[in-house]
């Protein structure tokens, strides 16, 4: 008995922008092309352009999304459990590190100075994230440059750090999650 061909599923236009993003994490800007996202999804270009007008529609939507998942639906997600200024600080830490947001961030960010539309987008994930924070160190009773660099550590902390050092176990992570809320929640006597 002959096997039987089950034909594939057709590629979605988030099949695709999914793909996109992982070919750009795995290999940078420069290798998300039709041909070669074709060619790793196992499928013919006419199912991009079915999506897609071209590659700079594609890499638009790439960016919307990134924007869109990893800022906008976190903010909203978090904001939705309607905690007081510090247990949101903590879980906005815990989504960024479960979300991977701190993965994705890199190769966006590589790719904004080379790109006037790319560099757009992510400066305005950079404010809207930069006021979100702000807005919950300020609810905490932090003003001023205090409140700036409080916010500005608190992103450095938690989008620069996973790309700067190997992963400690689960444990030192979940503790070190702890001591940097402490340190960045408590104010300084002095």
């Amino acid at each position: 008995m002959g096997k039987r061909s089950h034909p594939k599923p057709r590629l979605t236009r988030q099949g695709w922008i999914d793909a996109a993003i992982r070919q750009l994490v795995e290999a940078g800007i420069g290798a998300v092309s039709v041909e070669q996202l074709a060619t790793r999804l196992g499928v013919t270009r006419g199912s991009f352009y079915h999506h897609f007008a071209d590659r700079e529609h594609l890499l638009r939507a790439m960016l919307e999304y990134w924007a869109r998942r990893w800022t906008y639906e976190v903010r909203e997600q978090i904001n939705a459990l309607g905690l007081d200024a510090s247990t949101t600080l903590f879980a906005l830490m815990k989504a960024i590190r479960n979300n991977r947001a701190a993965d994705y961030d890199a190769p966006f960010r590589a790719w904004a100075p080379h790109d006037p539309f790319a560099r757009a987008v992510v400066e305005q994930v950079d404010q809207a994230r930069l006021d979100q924070i702000q807005g919950l160190f300020a609810g905490l009773g932090f003003t001023g440059l205090d409140l700036e660099n409080r916010a500005r550590l608190f992103l450095y902390f938690e989008m620069g750090a996973p790309t700067m050092f190997a992963g400690p176990t689960p444990e030192r992570d979940e503790e070190l999650l702890e001591e940097r809320h402490r340190f960045l929640t408590t104010a300084h006597v002095g």
